[in-house]
């Protein structure tokens, strides 16, 4: 492999070094409670598990999102175009979108149930969700996913793509994605290589980060709702 261009060199220093950091940091913030912990204390139990999980998806728009955003703005000498946030191709990318939801979503109605699954999800604990609690998971889910694939899909796999090519761009590219889960357990892990394959090479056909983003919030809030419907221990009340 041999980087193209010296700008590109740069650019892939950068991204690489800043991936790894933001990765390390969100992870150290995710397993911890301590950063929040004398905010959190001032509230009822259930209602700090809830915000503690607010808070880390909050984090991670801060590290996946809004410092990429800064090294692109005073560092990089690219565009956000160049990381795939323009909305190229609408109806290929709706189109995949739903060739995606109808393959995903029988599988995370068979797997919804299990034991492994309600005993991770919904990350949310709470023993009674209402519709409140409902739309905030989900805005903070869609929120967090959008700077995950910002980070992975635009901010990482363009930048890779530019520097090494595309093939060497996509097997790093799994190859961190498929690291980052390994804290989630052994099935998540192996699942992020197939999926992290799929995402990676659609985003490059499509040219965005659009359907990798949709994808990934199609199966993080349909995975959400399954197990909570699911979940004997959770009382579900229709009402904010």
């Amino acid at each position: 492999m041999m980087l193209q261009t010296p700008v590109h060199e740069i650019e892939i220093i950068i991204v690489l070094l800043y991936v790894l950091v933001g990765l390390f940091f969100n992870a150290s913030f995710s397993a911890s409670s301590k950063p929040f912990s004398r905010l959190l204390g001032k509230f009822p139990n259930e209602r700090a598990d809830r915000l503690r999980v607010y808070l880390q998806r909050i984090t991670g728009m801060f590290f996946f999102g809004f410092v990429p955003v800064i090294l692109i703005l005073t560092l990089l000498p690219s565009t956000f175009r160049d990381y795939g946030t323009s909305l190229t191709e609408p109806t290929e990318i709706l189109s995949w979108g739903l060739l995606f939801a109808l393959l995903i979503i029988p599988l995370i109605l068979f797997r919804g149930k299990s034991a492994s699954n309600l005993a991770a999800y919904p990350q949310i604990r709470s023993k009674k969700w209402n519709l409140n609690i409902v739309v905030l998971s989900a805005l903070t889910w869609i929120g967090y996913l959008l700077c995950y694939e910002f980070l992975f899909r635009g901010f990482l796999l363009f930048a890779c793509q530019r520097a090494f090519g595309i093939i060497p761009a996509i097997v790093i590219n799994v190859l961190i994605y498929a690291i980052a889960h390994i804290p989630k357990g052994k099935f998540e892990t192996i699942g992020a290589i197939p999926l992290g394959l799929v995402l990676c090479v659609l985003t490059i056909k499509t040219g965005s980060i659009w359907f990798a983003f949709l994808a990934h919030v199609i199966m993080a809030l349909a995975n959400e709702w399954v197990a909570l419907y699911h979940n004997k221990n959770i009382e579900l009340e229709m009402k904010f």
